[in-house]
């Protein structure tokens, strides 16, 4: 099996050991001829180890795709809370900002380019409507809908790692698109998917057919055992439950692993690669 060598640097911030990415050999987008486009968003974290957490994952996503699964800095932006430590010089992720960069990017892509949306953060639920929590006034997740539907890639990606995703699920859904949430519509405590669903993406143990990649789905199925195992090891409450929807019918699959015996979602995540083809 092939293997993409990758080094790890380690940053220690204010006591806490933050882990970055830095594959030593850039991987290829693609070769469908379209070009992938990317944006990373962290919302307000009140709890500072909380922050600390939200901020190293959004570390590593931006390594990531500009290292592992070759995106070019022009076509990956990233706006995070002001009251980060580390990223500076990124934007800062206001209503505004998103609105500008989905924008942007619904001026540049074509069809046959694919588009991703990550966020992390806060939200809450109010009177059945997801809000993102930023800096300045919030997003709704039918505002969010509207903006992501301005951008015409024919292939998107959007995570939502945040209290009560799964309500978002539906509205964000359509043909091409793949929706992971953190959490179900009902769950609304702070998640930890991301911390756990960022390094899947290169862990080795993710490669689950041993094909030497990693699909989208490979990584989910990873990041759910490890956040499954996280809870059951404490013997705590699990308070939140990842999940899936890639066929556009709406409807959040909590074990997309089973898409062959349910013939539900998980199909198009088995075969959609962030680091390329």
């Amino acid at each position: 099996m092939k293997m993409t060598k990758i080094s790890i640097l380690l940053i220690v911030v204010s006591g806490f050991l933050l882990s970055v990415f830095a594959g030593t050999n850039r991987r290829p987008e693609p070769k469908n001829g379209g070009k992938t486009y990317v944006l990373i968003v962290c919302g307000i974290n009140k709890d500072p180890k909380d922050r600390l957490v939200k901020d190293e994952a959004v570390t590593n996503l931006n390594r990531y795709f500009l290292n592992n699964a070759g995106v070019v800095a022009e076509r990956l932006s990233v706006l995070v809370d002001n009251k980060t430590i580390v990223l500076k010089g990124s934007g800062i992720s206001t209503a505004e900002n998103i609105n500008k960069q989905m924008n942007r990017f619904a001026a540049s892509l074509n069809p046959k380019d694919r588009f991703i949306f990550y966020y992390t953060g806060q939200a809450n639920v109010v009177s059945e409507t997801l809000r993102l929590n930023l800096p300045g006034p919030d997003i709704t997740h039918k505002q969010l809908a509207e903006w992501i539907n301005a951008i015409k890639a024919s292939s998107m990606l959007i995570v939502l790692d945040c209290p009560g995703a799964g309500l978002a699920v539906k509205a964000l859904a359509g043909q091409g698109r793949i929706i992971i949430g953190a959490c179900t519509a009902e769950q609304h405590y702070s998640t930890k998917f991301s911390e756990y669903f960022v390094p899947a993406l290169i862990k080795q143990d993710s490669d689950a057919d041993g094909d030497g990649r990693i699909s989208l789905l490979e990584a989910f199925t990873s990041a759910c055992k490890s956040i499954d195992d996280f809870y059951r090891q404490r013997s705590l409450l699990t308070t939140e439950t990842p999940v899936l929807e890639d066929n556009a019918d709406g409807n959040a699959n909590r074990q997309p692993w089973r898409y062959e015996q349910d013939k539900t979602d998980g199909m198009a995540a088995s075969r959609f690669f962030l680091s390329g083809e």
